[in-house]
């Protein structure tokens, strides 16, 4: 695949670190942009090969970081957008790293609506605060994702302490972020490799266009993990470190069980049997209760002999769909009624919606053919 096609941007000092770290370790080429408003941040990252770095709204903050105002960071872009435009090109799929905690990121929801203007494909990855950076960091977050996940195709919000593990509290600060820089470069490092080289089960950056294009206005909600295992039950054993991932719980949910699609990319070396392959799906399929779509890639390397490498991202429903599955669920038959007693109606058409006007809707074996039916059937419409 033309690396053209695929491109990794990210905003702020956090997320360059794992940016970094992802060109460290994909073993596809890569091209990637790491926008930050902090010149010293950019000038202290390692050269590598396929990374720029940018440093814009330098007219307004004079090269330094924009101190958590995600006001600033939106100015920021707005003064160099057409500078920054020109650095990203014209990629079919760009994938969004950032830290919500930070003001940078200020500028995700100019760059994404930027983006979708283009024509590009938008996945995003946000990293939550730890907990023990305090509710200022978090207040930032939560003000910003509703910008974000209206504008981006599809988003994966990560609280950094999901990355760590159970034992976050516990770790000096800088090991903590070391930690969670790792293990999101693990995934992504390895997601990238899978869509930008192909292997026999091919999932490249147009599948994943054809599925973030869902024709519902918001991104798709995802979670995402990754496993590595080598020797003899190398299959069941990455099978049970995703499904007991805690990236996958949400909330106290299970996103991984409750999944309507999922993407699984498969890396391993010449060694990859297809019984391995049977074991890992056949597992996410018993697992994954909701489940309506699977997408599977694989990609060999010699040097991968020996281990096997999965990620899983594991996407839910749009908001439209899920509203659309609520109206359609099976509602208890009501209690009959006595003489004399008026019938307003089942529950199902009550809640079923119609899109005219003063006229009861169509249902039809609990389907509401009033609406339309690449909803109903779960079709994506390409943009």
């Amino acid at each position: 695949m033309d690396t053209e096609d695929l491109l990794l941007i990210s905003l702020g000092g956090a997320a360059a670190t794992v940016a970094r770290r992802v060109a460290e370790r994909a073993t596809a080429p890569l091209r990637a942009l790491i926008l930050d408003t902090d010149d010293a941040t950019l000038a202290a990252l390692t050269p590598a090969v396929g990374l720029s770095t940018s440093v814009f709204g330098a007219k307004r903050l004079a090269g330094r970081g924009t101190g958590g105002d995600h006001t600033l960071g939106a100015g920021a872009f707005r003064d160099d957008a057409a500078q920054i435009l020109a650095q990203v090109g014209s990629p079919r799929l760009a994938v969004l790293l950032l830290s919500c905690g930070g003001g940078t990121a200020g500028a995700a929801r100019d760059l994404l609506e930027a983006l979708r203007a283009q024509g590009v494909a938008t996945l995003v990855f946000a990293t939550l605060p730890f907990a023990f950076e305090g509710s200022d960091r978090r207040r930032c977050a939560a003000v910003l994702l509703p910008d974000v996940e209206a504008r981006a195709d599809a988003l994966a919000k990560i609280p950094l302490d999901a990355l760590v593990g159970a034992d976050a509290a516990t770790l000096p600060a800088a090991e903590a972020f070391s930690r969670a820089a790792d293990h999101l470069a693990a995934g992504l490092g390895l997601l990238w490799t899978l869509v930008a080289h192909p292997g026999f089960i091919a999932f490249d950056a147009e599948r994943f266009r054809a599925l973030l294009s869902h024709g519902v206005a918001g991104g798709l909600p995802f979670c995402f993990a990754d496993a590595t295992r080598s020797g003899e039950g190398r299959a069941e054993a990455v099978l049970a470190d995703l499904k007991a991932d805690p990236r996958f719980r949400v909330e106290n949910l299970d996103r991984l069980a409750s999944a309507a699609q999922l993407v699984v990319g498969v890396l391993a070396g010449p060694d990859l049997r297809l019984c391995e392959l049977s074991t890992l799906m056949d597992g996410l399929r018993a697992h994954c209760q909701a489940l309506k779509e699977t997408f599977l890639g694989t990609a060999t390397e010699e040097t991968r002999e020996g281990t096997l490498a999965v990620v899983v991202l594991a996407f839910g429903l749009p908001v439209a769909d899920a509203a659309l599955a609520d109206a359609e669920a099976p509602r208890p038959l009501a209690p009959k009624k006595g003489r004399g007693t008026r019938n307003t109606g089942s529950g199902l058409l009550r809640a079923a919606k119609s899109r005219f006007t003063d006229v009861s809707p169509t249902v039809v074996n609990g389907q509401n053919l009033d609406e339309p039916t690449y909803r109903r059937r779960g079709i994506r419409l390409a943009r």
